[in-house]
């Protein structure tokens, strides 16, 4: 039995319809590109910089860029005969190629999975304007599942200076009033009360959030300056890069519900194993 395989979109792909009418076009079976959850690109950006004849104007590729950024879209499973016809649908290898990245799921896990981004040769030097109905379709696939727009937004205007997550969801020694709240306080432009799910364990002098059931409660952060934030606490608990083995935590991105809303947001999971004893049950470090 042949394993399906995971895929990130971000592009067009985020339209059911459009990737419906593609299939139909080409005399294939839509129902083999099977959507699973939103998720995170991490270490991309979003760009215009590619003119696409069929589109007729630009389309999206994605970029590296450093660890303080991430591109939202959606992870698929797609069977044998889907990938097929979603590898003709994205021109590939004349004009998109697959490429190997790391996504973060809507559960905050990281994994592996494959995307389509441009060629280095139809890569154009200036910014490639798309047409409105496909920068609609983009937005609207985006906003449908609760992802932010902000990064598309910026994309548009040909900036990439400001990641797309500016918020930090922050529950133990870093919150108001505890001992390493000096070290952030600085970063912070506003913060409310939040929580996310999972478990907190109690380390010592520290907690320590694991992916889990339950709920943790503590401060949703909207940071100023979020590259040189991120690159303080990253030093803090101890994060030296993604899929990395010496984190002593995890840097990732959960849904956060305030109040106003749920906002999507970085923080740190414990990259250790826990004991069962030093479950936090009511999810507050006190």
């Amino acid at each position: 039995m042949t394993q399906n395989r995971r895929y990130f979109g971000y592009g067009s792909n985020l339209d059911w319809d459009d990737w419906v009418a593609f299939c139909r076009k080409h005399n294939a079976n839509p129902d083999g590109l099977m959507e699973r959850a939103p998720a995170w690109l991490v270490e991309h950006h979003l760009k215009f910089h590619y003119y696409s004849s069929g589109r007729k104007g630009g389309a999206a590729d994605v970029v590296p860029i450093n660890t303080y950024h991430a591109t939202p879209g959606v992870l698929f499973d797609v069977d044998e005969e889907a990938w097929t016809t979603l590898v003709r649908k994205e021109g590939a290898p004349n004009y998109y190629e697959e490429k190997e990245v790391l996504v973060i799921g809507s559960d905050g896990r990281l994994q592996k999975a494959t995307t389509f981004v441009v060629c280095k040769h139809r890569q154009k030097a200036d910014f490639v304007q798309p047409t409105d109905e496909y920068r609609q379709l983009i937005h609207d696939g985006l906003e449908h599942r609760g992802l932010p727009t902000f990064g598309l937004d910026q994309a548009l205007q040909h900036s990439f200076d400001q990641p797309t997550i500016n918020h930090l969801f922050v529950y133990g020694t870093l919150m108001s009033g505890q001992g390493r709240f000096n070290q952030l306080e600085p970063y912070v432009r506003s913060s409310t009360k939040g929580w996310t799910k999972g478990q907190l364990h109690h380390l010592g002098s520290f907690p320590g959030l694991k992916l889990d059931e339950g709920v943790v409660h503590g401060e949703l952060i909207e940071m100023r300056d979020v590259e040189q934030c991120l690159e303080r606490t990253d030093g803090i608990e101890g994060f030296r890069g993604f899929d990395h083995l010496d984190n002593f935590y995890n840097r990732t991105i959960v849904q956060v519900q305030t109040e106003q809303g749920v906002v999507w947001a970085w923080t740190y999971v414990y990259a250790h194993d826990v004991d069962e004893d030093s479950i936090i049950e009511d999810g507050r470090w006190n």
